[in-house]
């Protein structure tokens, strides 16, 4: 039997940059912590929760050398979810065929058919639409964002999806360089590691979306970076936190496009 997700292809330099940095290490390690904690009480509150599950997946995560299988059991979260939930990897869009980010808004900043927000969330996202720069290769939506974990359905042991940290918010979206060579996932995560830390140092609990989109089934052309501010957090400074953002994916942006021109 095979491992629950696949695995991922050459992450070594991803997990070198994770282990390098001590405040990453912290990150993830209190993340663990605070899920076990969580398990724990659904546990107290659910005395019938089946141990039987829990065995399973330990022993099969032994047999067959896979780590997320236990993980799951004890923290509802795989390797990677840990990862991306600790803020220390971009989320994937539009991961496994599931739309993420959600967007609710069109290209002049009005709301999309049978959309409803609240109006005042709404009017603070309009107000910052209409003061936004304009820069090539960069727009603004009101959307839906959130983070994935996973958990064991008690009955067959199948492997459900469980949203969490589901925000309302503003989502930046930058067009990057078209590479030419296509990484693996984590290559791809450890070329944005160093953006990503400098976003949470700036901007902590802004979500970072990475890869390529789809519209109409489709996935669109060249890779996008997306940074996700939820109002809950940033509110209060928008605008000065979008110049922010902005600021730190479009050096990257500058960088890259640079690298590509030396090659060339």
């Amino acid at each position: 039997m095979g491992t629950i997700f696949q695995r991922e292809e050459k992450p070594e330099s991803l997990f070198d940059k994770i282990v390098k940095n001590e405040g990453a290490c912290e990150r993830l390690q209190e993340l663990f912590y605070e899920k076990i904690e969580e398990n724990g009480e659904l546990n107290d509150e659910y005395h019938n929760r089946d141990a039987v599950c829990f065995t399973k997946a330990l022993l099969d995560a032994y047999l067959n050398q896979d780590l997320s299988a236990f993980l799951m059991a004890v923290c509802h979260n795989s390797t990677f979810d840990l990862l991306r939930n600790a803020y220390l990897i971009p989320i994937r869009f539009d991961d496994k065929g599931k739309t993420n980010p959600i967007i609710l808004t069109d290209d002049n900043g009005k709301l999309l058919n049978n959309v409803s927000v609240p109006e005042k969330k709404y009017e603070k996202f309009y107000a910052s639409f209409r003061n936004q720069d304009n820069i090539l290769g960069v727009t603004e939506y009101l959307a839906y964002g959130f983070m994935e974990g996973h958990e064991y359905n008690q009955q067959d042991m199948s492997v459900q999806p469980i949203e969490i940290n589901k925000h309302l918010g503003i989502l930046l979206l930058y067009q990057m360089p078209e590479e030419e060579k296509r990484l693996t996932a984590p290559q791809e995560y450890a070329v944005v590691w160093d953006t990503l830390m400098e976003l949470q140092d700036t901007l902590p609990r802004a979500f970072m979306y990475y890869g390529k989109m789809e519209e109409d089934n489709q996935e669109t052309a060249g890779d996008k970076i997306g940074i996700f501010l939820p109002i809950r957090y940033f509110e209060n400074a928008m605008e000065r936190n979008i110049q922010q953002a902005n600021g730190i994916v479009l050096g990257f942006r500058e960088k890259i496009d640079k690298e590509m021109k030396r090659k060339w």
